[in-house]
């Protein structure tokens, strides 16, 4: 072969290379874009010819991904090299012009050219269309069942949304003298939400907002009244001289229903729906409930909340108060600081707030209170937990007063800790006059002293020694090589030992871990040469055991109250005659059932139901029940309306001698039983054991015997 065959050879597999992915990704785009205009056709009624954009779009992505043009010769080289192992990874060389070789590259340029020319199919790029080709099939095959398979589309599903709980489908029923109506609906100003109008006289409205009514009639009416929860009338105006336009302006606060009355001629209940003003929510993030800031800890508290509101934040700021001295002569100062980053109006804040204790006036021993208050357009506030926080009094920790009388728990270690602290800070005073190696060297003696002390407090939880040491020639005699008692004796723990196990509380336990801990961090920082560091686990320590030595204080207060002396003479008699047995008595009363006349409803309405024979009915008893059913109506009347109006078409014709429809029936027990209460739960008889049941069978035996 001839010194340009191998190059040749090379390009012609990267044109087919090329072609082969470009016409791969084509499969590829032809059968996701058939897929998915079948499924916007079935989901969304989208036209088909809409795939010949999604064809382009899905074809320029995976030409995008894949860059197949930017495969050059090089390339192709490195591909022949990694998948056929006779080309000993010099086919680069075939690139290169023959000129341009030496003579051991042009010896390795022919053998490499006959190798590459004795390969049949290099890559089998054919095979590279195989998945294309499946990915094709299986989309042309799903997008065929999906247009076979009857889906229905959101587009028709919208248009047949089902009607929320407590009202029909069907459309409101107007009497016929009306010819047209407009209700236009004002919110209220700081709702900042603009007026509307609607036809309907079903209501959903804001709280606070003003309804005007505007109604024509076909004929000239006499008199056109509102009923307003059927006890107040409210007439409308004419508004010319024919007497066929009306209006009517009200502000509604409450939640109702209202019906039309024209001459003497009742509309169905309309209801009105109010949308209730919501307090705003403040919800703070951090810090926590209760914060206390240790020695050499930024005495600064950095507050995260967030506060949200329907319809918008007028005010929020911070209150503080700060708790000075003790004993009687505490003192209290407040103070209101404004939230920084606040813009009244919005609905929703994220804000940060960072709180300098010295500025606000705090010295140690102090605390601090806060709580975040936020007010919102309806003048309505809300306002946070109170948090706190507290800085500790350093001085009053070094002090040792009060520790001559009280219960130490812990006598002999109480004063080192203390020891422990001052060293530390003087150490960190004579840092600049001392060497480093001595400065490491007094930080690592501290750290060693407060191991020490760490190990002593241990030893009041149970803890063992960390070096873990154990006394091998106690059982290291040939005699005792099989004594299991010894070995057990040598490497176990006798926590059931009496002399061993601690008899303090819980809370003490827990609090003498707390310290434990707050000593490992102190002695870790210590023995990485940063007393600073140190100091605020040392203060935490020593705090924790000065609580302890408060809590085992213990108080007996005197008293005066002297017992009556012992009859000796009754001592030891026996005489049992003026004790008798207590006597409880109590006058259980029933309490009236308020839900009766519900019940007594639902009984006779299914009665009607089933036996088809109303002359024999009460109208009674349903009047007293549709009492109770209008004062729910009247506070949900998107829920209790419906039920109202048929149990009042049901009264109707119960006056009328007639017989009422099963839909109104159903309806109005559908409403009945919304207001009855789940049924408490009644005793149910358990299962007895086995062993339960002997006793039982042996008690009866025995009482059966008995004369």
């Amino acid at each position: 072969m001839d010194d340009m065959k191998g190059k040749q050879i090379i390009r012609a597999l990267r044109r087919k290379w090329i072609s082969f992915s470009i016409l791969s990704d084509t499969m590829i785009a032809a059968g996701v874009a058939f897929l998915l205009i079948m499924l916007a056709n079935k989901m969304v009624g989208l036209s088909y010819w809409w795939a010949c954009l999604f064809f382009p779009g899905v074809l320029a992505a995976l030409l995008f991904i894949h860059r197949v043009w930017l495969v050059d010769e090089k390339a192709i080289t490195q591909l022949l090299d990694e998948n056929y192992p006779q080309l000993e990874e010099s086919s680069g060389l075939l690139l290169k012009p023959a000129g341009a070789l030496n003579m051991l590259e042009h010896l390795q340029y022919k053998k490499t050219s006959h190798a590459l020319e004795a390969i049949e199919s290099p890559f089998s790029i054919s095979k590279k269309i195989s998945l294309p080709f499946f990915v094709l099939a299986m989309a042309l095959v799903t997008g065929m069942a999906v247009y076979k398979f009857p889906i229905k589309s959101i587009k028709n599903k919208s248009a047949t949304v089902q009607p929320a709980a407590g009202s029909k489908p069907a459309a409101e029923k107007l009497l016929p003298q009306i010819a047209g109506n407009s209700i236009t609906i004002r919110p209220p100003a700081y709702t900042k939400k603009p007026a509307r109008q609607q036809q309907p006289f079903n209501l959903l409205a804001e709280e606070g907002s003003l309804l005007n009514w505007q109604i024509k009639t076909n004929i000239p009416v006499t008199q056109l009244l509102f009923i307003f929860n059927d006890k107040m009338k409210v007439a409308l105006r004419a508004t010319n001289a024919a007497r066929t336009q009306w209006s009517i302006e009200k502000k509604v606060d409450s939640a109702g229903f209202y019906q039309l009355n024209i001459d003497g001629k009742l509309s169905e209940l309309y209801k009105i729906e109010i949308v209730h003003d919501q307090t705003p929510v403040v919800h703070l993030q951090s810090p926590k409930q209760y914060t206390s800031i240790e020695m050499g800890e930024p005495q600064q508290v950095k507050i995260n909340t967030a506060i949200t509101d329907d319809y918008g934040i007028r005010d929020a700021s911070i209150t503080v108060t700060i708790a000075s001295g003790s004993g009687e002569a505490v003192k209290f100062k407040e103070e209101k600081i404004p939230l920084q980053g606040f813009i009244a109006g919005k609905t929703n804040y994220q804000l940060q707030q960072l709180l300098s204790l010295p500025a606000l006036g705090m010295h140690p021993g102090d605390e601090l209170y806060f709580y975040i208050q936020a007010t919102d357009n309806h003048r309505q506030q809300t306002r946070s937990d109170i948090y706190i926080v507290h800085l500790p009094d350093t001085a009053e920790l070094m002090s040792l007063d009060g520790m001559a009388n009280s219960l130490t728990l812990k006598p002999e270690y109480f004063r080192s800790q203390r020891q422990i602290i001052i060293e530390s800070e003087q150490l960190l005073k004579d840092k600049d006059t001392i060497s480093a190696a001595d400065f490491k060297n007094r930080s690592n003696n501290l750290g060693i002293d407060q191991r020490l002390l760490r190990l002593r407090y241990g030893k009041f939880l149970g803890d063992e020694a960390e070096s873990g040491e154990t006394n091998i020639d106690a059982i290291g005699g040939v005699e005792d090589f099989s004594n299991a008692d010894k070995v057990r004796d040598a490497f176990t723990d006798k926590h059931d030992n009496a002399e061993d196990a601690t008899f303090y509380e819980p809370e003490t336990k827990k609090q003498l871990r707390a310290t434990l801990t707050e000593m490992w961090d102190a002695e870790i920082r210590l023995r990485t040469f940063t007393p600073k560091d140190a100091l605020p686990f040392e203060y935490k320590a020593l705090r924790l055991l000065k609580d302890l030595q408060q809590k085992s204080r213990a108080y007996v207060a005197k008293t005066n109250f002297k017992t009556t002396p012992l009859d000796l003479k009754k001592r030891l008699t026996g005489d049992l005659d003026k004790i008798t047995e207590p006597l409880l008595q109590k006058d259980i009363v029933q309490e009236p059932d308020p839900l009766l006349r519900v019940r007594n409803a639902l009984a006779t309405l299914d009665q009607i139901r089933t036996t088809g024979n109303s002359a024999t009915v009460s109208a009674e008893i349903l009047q007293q029940a549709n009492l109770q059913l209008h004062e729910k109506a009247v506070q949900q009347p998107g829920v209790y309306l419906h039920a109202v109006e048929a149990l009042k078409r049901i009264l109707n014709t119960l006056n009328r001698a007639g017989h009422p429809v099963n839909s109104d029936i159903e309806e109005a027990q559908h409403g009945l039983q919304q207001l009855l209460a789940a049924p408490a739960h009644l005793l149910t008889a358990t299962k007895t054991s086995l062993r339960q049941a002997l006793s039982k069978q042996y008690f009866d035996n025995l009482q059966k015997k008995q004369p």
